[in-house]
């Protein structure tokens, strides 16, 4: 019934190291992969909409597309929401 290696003939001679190293580096591929996903010390924070939005109305009060009286409007309406 059993040989010199006892029930588990996959650790006798031949190519049954095989499935052991295929395993080992199947856990070290995995490992790898998921280290390279993972954001170290990032840290996520909202981002600031009303600095965009002033950078944006400058811009276009710079161009032209606005006037004055409506660049300060919405300037104040954008320091007052943020």
């Amino acid at each position: 019934m059993f040989d010199a290696f006892g029930p588990w003939p996959m650790w006798g001679p031949g190519f049954g190291w095989i499935f052991p190293l295929l395993m080992m580096v199947f856990m070290i591929v995995l490992c790898v992969f998921l280290m390279s996903r993972m954001h170290w010390g990032h840290r996520h924070s909202a981002p600031d909409w009303s600095a965009s939005a002033l950078d944006i109305l400058s811009e276009r009060f710079a161009r032209g597309e606005i006037q004055r009286e409506e660049f300060e409007e919405k300037r104040r309406a954008l320091l007052r929401s943020s």
